[in-house]
C-alpha cells in the first residue's frame, strides 16, 4: 500500500515517465535504408531458388510491409521443395503491421493439428533461436510451417510480445524495424519428421541472411 506522503513522488514519476515516452515518441524514427529482400541469397546451403513468386495484393494491402518476398527453394533431389515468405517493415509505428500466421490458416483452409515453439540452432554458433512450429492440415494435404518475428534486438515467437517491445524500442531507441519469416515445407511420403528436418534447415539458413536487414545506426543513416 503507498503511503499518503510518497503518493506526490509517485505522481512525479509517472509524469516523468509519460514526458520521456513523449518525446521519445515525437522524434523522428530511424529508418534503416536495408538492401531489398530479392538480393536474399538464391542459394542457401543445398537449397536452391526455384523462382520468386508475386504476392497477391489483397495480402500485402492487408501486411502494408516496406518490402516482401515470396519465393520457393528446392533441394538437388528436385522433389523436396519449400517455400519463403519474408515481409519486412522499416517501423512498425504505422497503421498497418504483420500479424501473426495463424490466424489466416483456419480463413485460407488449413488446420492447425500440431503447435509449438522449437529452438534453431544458429550456423556455426553455440546459440540458438525461437520459433513457432505449426502442423496444419487441408484436407489431404499436409505441412509444416515455422515462423518468428525478427528484429534488431532479436527474436520473438508471439505478437504479443512484439506490441511490447515496439513500445519500448521506440523509446529508448528510436527505431521498431522488424521482419515477419514464415517458412512452408510440404509433408510427402518422406513423412513428418523429414517435414520437420527441411524446415528446420531452411529456417537455419535464412536466420543469419536477415541480420543485416537490421543495421546499426552509426552502420546506415535514416
Amino acid at each position: 500500500m503507498i503511503r499518503a506522503w510518497a503518493l506526490p513522488a509517485v505522481g512525479v514519476s509517472i509524469l516523468v515517465i509519460q514526458a520521456g515516452a513523449t518525446v521519445g515518441l515525437q522524434r523522428d524514427t530511424f529508418l534503416p535504408n536495408s538492401p531489398p529482400l530479392v538480393a536474399l541469397p538464391l542459394r542457401l546451403g543445398d537449397w536452391m531458388q526455384v523462382r520468386d513468386f508475386a504476392i497477391e495484393p489483397d495480402v500485402l494491402d492487408v501486411l502494408g510491409p516496406d518490402d516482401s518476398l515470396q519465393r520457393e527453394y528446392e533441394l538437388p533431389d528436385a522433389a523436396k521443395r519449400a517455400s519463403l515468405f519474408v515481409a519486412y517493415y522499416k517501423t512498425q509505428l504505422r497503421a498497418k503491421n504483420a500479424h501473426d500466421p495463424k490466424v489466416c490458416l483456419p480463413g485460407s483452409g488449413w488446420n492447425p493439428t500440431v503447435s509449438r515453439v522449437v529452438n534453431i540452432p544458429v550456423p556455426e554458433s553455440a546459440k540458438s533461436f525461437p520459433a513457432n512450429y505449426y502442423r496444419i492440415e487441408k484436407g489431404n494435404e499436409a505441412a509444416v510451417v515455422i515462423y518468428w518475428f525478427q528484429t534488431p534486438k532479436g527474436v520473438y515467437t508471439l505478437e504479443q510480445q512484439l506490441k511490447l517491445h515496439r513500445v519500448l524500442d521506440s523509446i529508448v531507441d528510436n527505431r521498431t524495424d522488424m521482419a515477419l519469416v514464415r517458412v512452408v515445407v510440404p509433408v510427402d511420403d518422406s513423412g513428418v519428421e523429414a517435414a520437420d528436418a527441411r524446415a528446420i534447415d531452411l529456417g537455419q539458413k535464412v536466420y543469419p541472411q536477415m541480420i543485416p536487414y537490421f543495421p546499426a545506426k552509426d552502420q546506415l543513416g535514416s
